[in-house]
């Protein structure tokens, strides 16, 4: 049964520019360093940022709280790479214990990019 769907839009040229303003800051505030180092080796680096960015909004709306409320950081929500390729997310810290409490059994995500555009959509499921 579906527990909650979310999704987000992100401009990717004003996630590009918040990366060149605040860098490294930025950038290990909101993402691991498995997610950085996936997103630098690609072609376009900023797209990749911000789907990840954009999965992580979509995820906290699929389950229902904010990203800041509720002690969820960026960081507990990581998009990884399947062996497939398709991408997976991970879950850990308050993020985890939140979808253990309302018993999240299966998460579902898929990302993509038109021009300036990128969109991410969570299906969490209990």
């Amino acid at each position: 049964m579906i527990y909650g769907i979310g999704v987000d839009l992100v401009k990717i040229a004003r996630l590009a520019a918040t990366v060149s303003r605040f860098g490294d800051r930025f950038l290990n505030r909101v993402f691991t360093p498995q997610e950085i180092a996936y997103c630098q080796a690609r072609t376009r680096p900023e797209n990749n940022l911000a789907l990840r960015f954009a999965a992580k909004e979509a995820f906290s709306k699929a389950l229902g709280v904010g990203l800041r409320r509720n002690g969820i950081r960026w960081r507990d929500v990581e998009v990884v790479p399947a062996p497939s390729g398709r991408p997976d997310l991970v879950i850990r810290g308050r993020a985890a214990e939140l979808c253990q409490q309302v018993g999240i059994r299966g998460m579902f995500i898929s990302l993509s990019d038109e021009g300036e555009y990128g969109v991410a959509v969570v299906v969490l499921e209990i």
